[in-house]
């Protein structure tokens, strides 16, 4: 580091100052990556508001047993801002737990789209005596004349271990407008020396995701066993997806994941 520029591999760059904020450039997240994906509940491991991560990729089965043509992630996202671009990007040092950001960029992978995008987030992270808040929104411009508007906020008691996570999204596209709502209820506690133990349940509604008229639903229970001496999480999850559309009978879908997180 001199004199406060950090260079890296990969051809990024960051300049970062506790008075003047962080300005990035380079392939990374643009300012709202994450902002619907704020999480306290200690579970965001195995189940968190983009609910088809657990399994996207099967096709849904129709009502007489074969295969539709429609994957489990056509029906749900949680239009997380714009991911990862080739960008610049600047965030505001923090005030009073505030803070913002803004990027402009384009996507270089897994191929180049030669569009231009851009967006807007604010960010809120405070602990006070009894609980610890983190919240997040933002506004993007995918191109092609859609917008994206994207929030989530998640609540910790510390005394408890109880939280409270909420997210939604509203995606503005000149044939179909998507949207969702999100929530889990979560809990963590100290019943293992090795580590905490978290608990949850989340619930997803969403709606004209995979097309006009179409409903999807998902509901879902996660554990998560800390082991911090090992910085291992070992985590089980398990959740169904539903889609109704007007055109079709489909099956719900079902999706049981196990695992270990080794962070290093």
């Amino acid at each position: 580091m001199i004199g406060g520029l950090t260079f890296c591999a990969r051809r990024k760059f960051t300049s970062n100052s506790k008075e003047y904020g962080k300005f990035w450039f380079g392939q990374g997240s643009m300012a709202s990556d994450t902002t619907a994906e704020v999480d306290l509940s200690g579970t965001g491991v195995v189940g968190y508001s983009l609910v088809s991560d657990m399994a996207g990729g099967p096709f849904f089965r129709n009502s007489d047993g074969t295969l539709s043509t429609v994957h489990v992630k056509d029906a749900f996202t949680n239009y997380d801002g714009l991911s990862r671009k080739l960008r610049v990007r600047y965030d505001t040092p923090s005030f009073g737990g505030f803070s913002f950001a803004t990027s402009v960029g384009t996507q270089v992978v897994p191929e180049t789209t030669d569009v231009t995008v851009w967006d807007l987030a604010a960010r809120y992270d405070e602990t006070y005596d009894a609980f610890k808040v983190g919240a997040a929104i933002a506004f993007s411009r995918p191109g092609d004349g859609n917008s994206i508007y994207d929030a989530s906020v998640s609540v910790l008691h510390l005394d408890t271990g109880l939280s409270l996570t909420l997210a939604a999204a509203y995606s503005d596209k000149e044939t179909v407008d998507g949207h969702y709502g999100y929530v889990k209820v979560g809990y963590q506690a100290d019943i293992f020396d090795v580590g905490k133990t978290a608990f949850s349940v989340d619930a997803y509604f969403g709606k004209d995701i995979a097309g006009k008229g179409s409903e999807s639903d998902s509901f879902g229970a996660q554990i998560v066993q800390n082991l911090d001496y090992l910085q291992t999480e070992l985590y089980l999850g398990a959740r169904t997806h539903s889609l109704d559309q007007e055109t079709a009978d489909l099956q719900d879908s079902f999706a049981v994941l196990g695992g270990a997180r080794i962070k290093f």
